[in-house]
């Protein structure tokens, strides 16, 4: 049975996965990149990391798992799906170990040093995506797709790019966010 505290996480957790899947969906930029090859650009991470900094790993990662993963499916990119799912939520997991783990995020009350833990979480969380994301891609297209390497090396290299410019703006709007929320809310309301 889900208590009332679980229960409000697990509302929430569905309400950014929801914004994350209509910043794919809907919002993203498509650019033309190496190979004749597209580059997606979005803001759906920031809604991942801000599940994190507000609801911890588990909830971080299963916002980005879930909300991304449908958005893939949902656009018809099926093949994404399975390294969609596994590399947002080493998004959201990441987030949540450099906010708690690291900076210890709910025990912070300075307004300098919340905003500085939450950069550093935000920041992190999409270093780990740059790196992680494009290996996933690649091995999961070599090894699972049957892809020659020479092709997966080209989408890789298109994703870390694609990733890297779609943290700024998400890391701006995940440290905004939090903050916005954390002065609005007690932290009781959340976690």
């Amino acid at each position: 049975m889900i208590d009332g505290k679980n229960l409000r996480k697990l509302t929430l957790a569905s309400m950014f996965a929801a914004m994350a899947f209509v910043c794919f969906a809907y919002l993203r930029i498509e650019i033309p990149m190496g190979g004749g090859m597209t580059g997606k650009i979005y803001i759906g991470h920031a809604f991942i990391i801000l599940s994190a900094l507000l609801l911890g790993g588990k909830y971080g990662a299963l916002t980005g798992a879930v909300g991304l993963t449908l958005a893939d499916i949902l656009a018809g990119y099926m093949t994404s799906a399975p390294p969609t799912f596994l590399s947002k939520l080493l998004i959201g997991l990441s987030a949540s170990f450099f906010a708690h783990n690291i900076m210890h995020l709910n025990e912070l009350t300075d307004q300098k040093k919340i905003y500085t833990a939450t950069l550093i979480a935000s920041i992190g969380s999409c270093l780990v995506n740059v790196v992680t994301e494009p290996l996933i891609r690649y091995a999961f297209k070599v090894y699972i797709l049957g892809y020659a390497p020479q092709v997966a090396e080209i989408s890789s290299i298109n994703c870390a790019i694609s990733m890297a410019t779609s943290a700024i703006p998400s890391v701006v709007i995940a440290v905004l966010l939090y903050n916005v929320v954390r002065n609005n809310l007690k932290p009781q309301e959340i976690f």
